[in-house]
């Protein structure tokens, strides 16, 4: 048995080779009329050939054996009896139905079949036969002629810091081509832990126009090409000018294409953002958007806002040439909803730890010797968050980097100024659109309301009194930026937002399941009038069910009643959806609602109470599912 192992690349350049993955390898025996000797001593760059089909069918009856390559371009062949071999010469070609990393395109790539030589291996003998291996790399210039012909174009680059030539890992390198109607996008890549980066694209990528598909009319052979290095928040790094592409190294380039790039990576110069209230979660506070109404919820689906929400906005980044804090204030309206009262300040204990941007910095990985690019959270509020550890290629950066900053006395939170986004420096902060305040509005308001006492406590088919209803909550919401300790930079406010934050204590089903108290969100309770009777708890029904329920919620939602039970057939009962009264609350008539199960056969049923409220914290609803009363009962 002959084991043959072997190793298949292709050059983008010197520095940028590439696996020849998922190829077909295809050996072949010895012909009439070739010179096995000479080719076999011959260099491969000299045999290197790009077969037709006529070449390809003149020799087929000549193939040994063939196999396909792995995705790290690695083969084997096990050849013996079978193949007939006994340790000959042979020819080694490479069919690749596609190029490693070729974009999609519109029309599907021709097979290429190649020859790279002949072979005679040097076989060392094993306890298992013989074997022998063999690696090739295929110059840069044959192996991007083969993918030019699939219309697959490549550039390769690494970046580096200028002043150590350390590899910059973690950074997003965009390249685009000059063209007189318009730059072309050709792609990114992010650098590897070496610095290196790599972008494919097609030639419809830099040949298209505005009128394209159907017109193209950019005519030169290749791009002309520019680069933009940034992090990967946006942060620019490194700005060539388009003028670049017109240079000679860079004018019309090949389908392969390699650069180098070093970063001294200074601060970039400020974009002087003003900070600005924008949104409530995913509601836009701007009265030109419409997405509250009059009365403080969501103009879509009329939610209240409850528990904690993010106050969102827009902050500077860490190089904004001026000190900024800003603050948010409340006032809550009078039962009417119209005048609104004294303002005070949302002060730390109404906040809930907030992100408000990241660092962003260079840490040195001593073990890769390379230079990563960084993030961590920047937290408002947060007092236990742990400072970050930066190192340097001579150790920690001492002292830790805060990751945190405090709320000062009247609400102002200052806006974090770190500005060292260089190798060894302390990071930068980035803002941008953020949660500015995460508020906890329990600290504005909570009610609480207990429908146990004065017993007797309230029961499923009675009323809540009116005394024990919510008022339903609305505040305004004021915002304001400033220098730090001087003049303002911006304000602006939410003129009513509806705030729901309410617990009822009550008592469900006493006679059917005990009369422990629960809280809940809302007034859940439902019963059956013909088992309210003492000890009847757990009586046998016949034909009709009379449900007695109370539902009630400043804000409800869809409410309604419903049997489980045998099915089909008969039919259970239609779902009862309830229509509550304006003011929250869905109350049975007299005596119950009556269901008729005349019609359906003994067995046991249950009967739901679902009711689904109308809250949200900006983001999802709250509770995310309805609540639920239930009670079981038996038809005999």
């Amino acid at each position: 048995m002959y084991t043959f192992k072997g190793r298949l690349c292709g050059l983008i350049c010197e520095e940028c080779p590439e696996p020849l993955a998922n190829v077909k390898v295809r050996l072949y025996r010895s012909r009439k009329n070739q010179n096995v000797v000479a080719l076999a001593v011959a260099n491969p760059k000299e045999t290197l050939a790009i077969l037709d089909e006529a070449a390809i069918k003149a020799k087929a009856s000549s193939l040994l054996a063939e196999t396909d390559t792995d995705s790290n371009g690695n083969f084997i062949f096990k050849l013996g009896e079978q193949e007939k071999y006994e340790g000959e010469a042979f020819e080694v070609d490479v069919y690749c139905p596609t190029v490693p990393r070729l974009k999609p395109g519109p029309r599907p790539p021709q097979p290429v079949q190649f020859t790279i030589t002949t072979l005679q291996p040097l076989w060392r003998q094993t306890e298992n036969g013989f074997i022998a291996a063999w690696e090739y790399c295929i110059p840069y210039r044959f192996w991007c002629y083969v993918r030019a012909l699939f219309g697959a174009w490549t550039i390769c680059g690494r970046v580096t810091d200028c002043q150590n030539r350390f590899p910059v890992q973690g950074v997003k390198v965009r390249a685009f081509d000059v063209d007189w109607l318009q730059d072309d996008e050709l792609g990114s890549a992010i650098t590897d832990g070496a610095g290196k980066f790599r972008i494919d694209y097609l030639t419809a990528d830099f040949k298209k126009t505005p009128l394209s598909p159907l017109i193209n009319i950019e005519h030169v052979s290749g791009p002309d090409l520019y680069f933009r290095i940034e992090t990967p928040s946006g942060t620019p790094l490194l700005i060539e000018p388009r003028a670049r592409g017109r240079d000679a190294d860079r004018e019309n380039v090949g389908n392969c294409f390699c650069v180098e790039f070093c970063l001294d990576v200074p601060p970039r110069k400020s974009q002087d953002t003003i900070p600005l209230f924008r949104k409530v979660g995913n509601y836009s506070v701007d009265p030109a958007d419409g997405e509250f109404t009059s009365e403080g919820t969501t103009t879509v689906g009329n939610y209240a806002f409850t528990e904690t929400i993010a106050l969102r906005g827009l902050l500077p980044d860490g190089d904004a040439p001026d000190a900024l804090e800003y603050r948010f204030r409340v006032a809550e309206y009078d039962a009417a909803g119209i005048t609104v009262g004294p303002i005070s300040d949302i002060e730390a204990d109404k906040i809930e730890p907030t992100i408000i941007g990241a660092l962003e910095y260079y840490n040195w990985n001593n073990v890769l010797n390379v230079w990563q690019l960084k993030s961590k959270d920047y937290w408002a509020d947060h007092p236990g968050n742990p400072s970050v550890i930066i190192n340097t290629t001579s150790g920690p950066l001492l002292p830790a980097v805060s990751l945190n900053v405090e709320v000062e006395p009247g609400g102002w939170i200052e806006v974090p100024r770190n500005n060292d986004f260089t190798f060894g420096g302390t990071g930068r902060f980035v803002g941008g659109n953020v949660e500015l305040i995460r508020l906890n509005t329990k600290e504005l308001n909570e009610e609480f309301f207990d429908l146990t006492t004065p017993a007797p406590a309230l029961e499923a088919g009675e009323a809540v009194p009116a005394i024990k209803k919510s008022r339903k909550p609305k505040f305004k919401i004021f915002f304001e930026a400033r220098h730090v300790g001087g003049a303002m930079v911006s304000s602006n406010d939410l003129e009513k937002i509806a705030i729901s934050n309410t617990t009822y204590r009550q008592l469900r089903h006493p006679y059917w399941g005990g009369d422990d108290p629960v809280n809940l969100p809302a007034v859940v309770s439902l019963g059956i009038e013909e088992l309210t009777a003492t000890g009847a708890g757990c009586n046998d029904l016949l034909n009709e069910v009379h449900a007695l329920f109370t539902a009630y919620h400043p804000y409800i939602g869809d409410t309604s009643v419903y049997f489980d039970g045998p099915t089909p057939p008969p039919p259970l009962p239609a779902l009862l959806s309830l229509v509550p009264s304006p003011d929250g609350e869905a109350v049975s008539p007299p005596g119950g609602h009556l269901f008729d199960l005349s019609a359906n056969p003994p067995c046991a049923y249950i009967l739901w109470l679902r009711v689904w409220l109308r809250l949200t914290n900006g983001y999802t609803l709250v509770p995310p599912t309805p609540i639920y009363d239930h009670i079981a009962f038996c038809k005999s």
